[in-house]
């Protein structure tokens, strides 16, 4: 009997370099997004930054907040950085497209753990405390934190960025 951590059964995932096993991840965020009580919705935007759009708690005057959110498989540590992949079939010259992720073009990063489908949830302002990577075992407190999704503020994601930068 399998597994709901089984990967790759068929081995299609390695043939395509492990963009399926993405694929897969962008949908598995957007249900357990859905499953938590939010809307969340695919970004039909090929070259944009971010994967998913989640319409997120209201503000204090009513309006809903948008965050988007780049899915980022992960193994042992977060990459946070973009445009480095184009396809198997694709030749590189040099990092010219690749770019760290900001609050600029995404709010939040979702690193989701290949091995145990945990969800990593990184805002990309605190991105400014490490750099191209960082290890899973040092953004333990960001694992599966819903808090941040309700709690979209400036006063709770401060306290939370000084946990981590006292951390490191």
């Amino acid at each position: 009997m399998g597994e709901l951590l089984d990967i790759d059964i068929t081995g299609l995932i390695k043939k395509k370099s492990g963009a399926p096993l993405g694929d897969a991840h962008e949908l598995f965020v957007r249900s357990i997004m859905m499953r938590l009580g939010l809307e969340a919705g695919k970004a039909d935007l090929s070259g944009s930054a971010y994967d998913v759009v989640i319409v997120g708690m209201e503000k204090m005057d009513g309006l809903k907040r948008f965050l988007r959110v780049q899915v980022k498989t992960m193994d042992n540590s977060l990459t946070l950085t973009g445009g480095g992949r184009g396809g198997i079939d694709r030749e590189y010259v040099s990092d010219v497209k690749v770019y760290k992720y900001s609050p600029e073009n995404t709010d939040l990063i979702f690193g989701v753990d290949k091995n145990k489908l945990d969800i990593y949830v990184v805002p990309t302002s605190f991105l400014d405390l490490w750099g191209k990577s960082i290890a899973k075992s040092r953004i333990q407190i960001l694992k599966n934190n819903w808090k941040i999704l309700v709690n979209w503020n400036e006063p709770y994601l401060t306290e939370l960025k000084n946990k981590l930068n006292s951390a490191v």
